[in-house]
């Protein structure tokens, strides 16, 4: 039903995709001998390079951004077929392997964007950034289980009559 709280879920999950499109999910900051600095930002539209706070390199990354625009379509759809919960389940497991594979894209493309990959080298806001993701995740898994849940009530409902 669309008024129970796997709603809020999956519209919490299509808004951390929003948020992780436009703010920087990994920040790394490299200081060399010779007094620079290079900075390493990345979010899942862009990955900059800044050496000494001047932009050196922006890549626009479109898989990224098509695999977000999937994600936030499942969790639309997902949120908008309530009334099929069979259906919903398989398109939440469907979600949670769209979410998944963003979540490997994005590792995968960070660690081929920052040579010297290490996380000793990154700032506050990545790890709270790595934690959207992971919480994106949990949600993904929580709304799953609350279909079924609302499913297993309906068939023991039916049971009864």
């Amino acid at each position: 039903m669309i008024q129970r709280i796997q709603s809020v879920f999956l519209v919490l999950i299509m808004v951390l995709v929003a948020v992780l499109c436009s703010t920087t999910i990994l920040h790394l900051v490299y200081v060399e001998p010779e007094s620079k600095t290079t900075e390493y930002v990345l979010n899942l539209f862009y990955f900059n390079k800044l050496e000494n706070g001047i932009l050196m390199e922006s890549k626009l990354q479109i898989g990224l951004i098509s695999i977000s625009s999937l994600v936030i379509g499942m969790s639309l759809f997902v949120l908008l077929n309530f009334k099929n919960r069979a259906k919903q389940m398989t398109f939440t497991l469907i979600n949670m392997l769209a979410i998944i594979s963003l979540l490997t894209a994005f590792a995968v493309k960070a660690v081929l964007f920052v040579p010297n990959f290490s996380s000793d080298k990154l700032m506050m806001g990545s790890i709270i950034g790595i934690a959207l993701f992971l919480f994106m995740v949990y949600l993904n898994i929580r709304v799953y289980y609350l279909i079924k849940k609302d499913e297993e009530l309906v068939r023991s409902a039916d049971r009864i009559r």
